[in-house]
């Protein structure tokens, strides 16, 4: 069986790898870091990678396997309502000193490091928008904010992982060097959780605690639909949405808030239901995960996640804004075991023929390169 950290990758000593910068808003824990762990693995020795925090927080870094040759960089930037000049030229500094083969920016908080690389010697760089936060949309969109992506990605490569933004990036902001390539995740590291110990059932979800998640939506559902008190509620994550939902969650003990976890299999096995409660999403990591480890999953219809799932799964996607379905959904899956079952048994088929993680590594390997070489 091939190593999954040689995937589609040479030999490489560690003097001919590539280098990748690749400059974050935050590396704190979100499917968008899981993805590059996770793909940074599977890349093997051909590639080393620089990755910097603009906010500081590294704590994504435990997603890494060791084996992977990574540097972490905690880069604090200047706090603006627009593009500050310091900024943009510390960025400069930050990129020339570490003259990488290639430059990554990721979603809106990176940009000024893409008008950073512009000024001297331009490293070949490929941008990566994975999503919104929760002042924007793919239908709601700031109009300053389309046309500075319009101006400063124009000669870009754009990476994204969804329909819905490919069609964003196309259409309203104008982009004509789009790629999307669709996540990946490691389906046979998904297989390997313990489940430990817990007693009942379990609904459970992972991921950043911010207010576009709306883990507000989550505890109301379950609590509404799991009146009889046979199950737990289990939000693994952390972010600053942590203390505000710690409060709405009060003294039910059935309601635990665990912090952010490097051991997503473990979570997952853990989890009977797995539960999504976003406002907005594009193909979250998130659900991937929890197909692959063979659970049946209640979300809100945001993004691609109709189509991520398997058909037997699309009952219980609710209308996004309709928190009763959602919580409706969610007690007809606590009450039904069979259906659980067979639920989780087709999401884990379609994970296994569908988000593969051979196809993600050699998609981006390709880009990469592709980047490089155009660049010359």
């Amino acid at each position: 069986m091939q190593n999954r950290r040689d995937i589609g990758a040479e030999n490489t000593p560690r003097g001919q790898a590539r280098q990748l910068l690749h400059v974050f808003p935050s590396f704190s824990y979100g499917g968008q870091q899981a993805r590059l762990a996770t793909l940074a693995c599977a890349l093997g020795p051909g590639f080393r990678h620089h990755i910097v925090a603009l906010d500081g927080d590294l704590a994504a870094r435990s997603l890494f396997d060791k084996a992977v040759d990574a540097t972490f960089t905690p880069f604090k930037m200047k706090k603006s309502s627009g593009f500050s000049l310091t900024n943009i030229m510390r960025l400069h500094r930050l990129i020339a000193e570490a003259a990488p083969d290639l430059l990554c920016t990721y979603n809106w908080g990176s940009i000024e490091a893409v008008i950073a690389n512009r000024l001297g010697r331009q490293a070949p760089l490929i941008h990566f928008e994975d999503g919104f936060g929760p002042d924007e949309r793919i239908d709601r969109q700031s109009p300053k904010r389309v046309r500075a992506r319009r101006l400063i990605l124009a000669r870009s490569d754009v990476v994204v992982p969804s329909h819905g933004l490919e069609k964003g990036a196309r259409e309203l902001w104008k982009l004509k060097r789009v790629h999307r390539i669709e996540n990946g995740v490691d389906f046979e590291k998904m297989q390997s959780g313990k489940r430990g110990h817990n007693n009942g059932l379990v609904v459970g979800s992972l991921g950043a605690l911010r207010p576009e998640k709306n883990y507000a939506r989550l505890i109301s559902a379950f609590v509404t639909a799991d009146r009889e008190g046979r199950a737990r509620l289990e939000i693994f994550g952390g972010g600053p949405e942590h203390d505000r939902l710690r409060a709405l969650a009060g003294e039910n003990q059935r309601i635990s808030l665990p912090g952010p976890t490097a051991a997503a299999a473990d979570a997952y096995a853990r989890f009977d239901v797995f539960a999504l409660s976003s406002d907005t999403e594009q193909a979250p990591v998130s659900l991937m995960e929890a197909m692959a480890a063979g659970l049946p999953a209640v979300a809100t219809n945001v993004g691609d996640i109709e189509d991520m799932v398997a058909e037997e799964n699309r009952a219980f996607i609710t209308p996004a804004g309709d928190d009763d379905a959602f919580a409706n959904a969610l007690a007809q899956l606590l009450q039904n075991p069979t259906v659980r079952a067979e639920i989780g048994a087709a999401n884990k088929r379609k994970a296994k023929t569908t988000f593969s993680l051979e196809r993600m590594a050699e998609a981006h390997r390709t880009l990469y390169l592709s980047a490089m070489e155009r660049h010359g």
